[in-house]
C-alpha cells in the first residue's frame, strides 16, 4: 500500500509541474484554445511566469500539488472514497484551503504579488479547479492503467 501511495504522490507531483508548463504557455499567449490564454488568472500569472524559469515554476508547482495531494490524502472521509461528486468536493475544497498558507506564508512573494493580492477571490477558485483538473487527470490515469491490464 505504501508503495501506491508514493506513485500517487510522485505522480501528483510531476501531473501538476506538467499543468504548470502548460498554464505558463497561455500566460505566454503561446497556447490559444477556448478563450483559456484572457482568464484574468491565467493572465495575471504572466508576471509570475516572468520571475521564474520554465523549471523553478514547475518544481514550486510540483512540490505544492504533492502537498495537497497528501493533504487530501489525510484528511478525506472514507465515504468520499468510492463518492466521485464527494470526491470532487473535497479534491476542490483542499485545493483550495492550501492557497491560504500559500497566500500568506512569505514562502511565495511573486505568487503573492501577481496572482493573490490583485485577485482575492479569484484565486480560491482557480487554485479548487486545479486541484479538480490534477485530481481528475489522476483518476483518467488510473482508469486507462487498469483497462491495461
Amino acid at each position: 500500500m505504501k508503495d501506491f501511495r508514493c506513485f500517487h504522490f510522485v505522480a501528483a507531483f510531476a501531473i501538476t509541474a506538467i499543468y504548470d508548463v502548460i498554464l505558463r504557455k497561455f500566460s505566454e499567449r503561446k497556447f490559444k484554445i477556448f478563450g483559456i490564454e484572457n482568464i484574468n488568472w491565467v493572465v495575471a500569472l504572466r508576471p509570475y511566469f516572468e520571475k521564474h524559469t520554465i523549471l523553478a515554476a514547475a518544481l514550486i508547482a510540483g512540490i505544492v500539488g504533492a502537498v495537497a495531494y497528501f493533504a487530501i490524502v489525510l484528511t478525506m472521509p472514507d465515504s468520499c472514497k468510492k463518492n466521485m461528486p464527494c470526491y470532487i468536493v473535497w479534491v476542490a475544497v483542499i485545493s483550495a484551503l492550501i492557497g491560504i498558507p500559500m497566500r500568506f506564508s512569505g514562502l511565495f512573494p511573486h505568487l503573492k504579488k501577481f496572482y493573490y493580492d490583485p485577485l482575492p477571490f479569484t484565486t480560491v477558485f482557480s487554485d479548487a479547479l486545479s486541484g479538480v483538473v490534477v485530481g481528475g487527470t489522476m483518476l483518467a490515469l488510473q482508469k486507462l492503467q487498469k483497462l491495461q491490464k
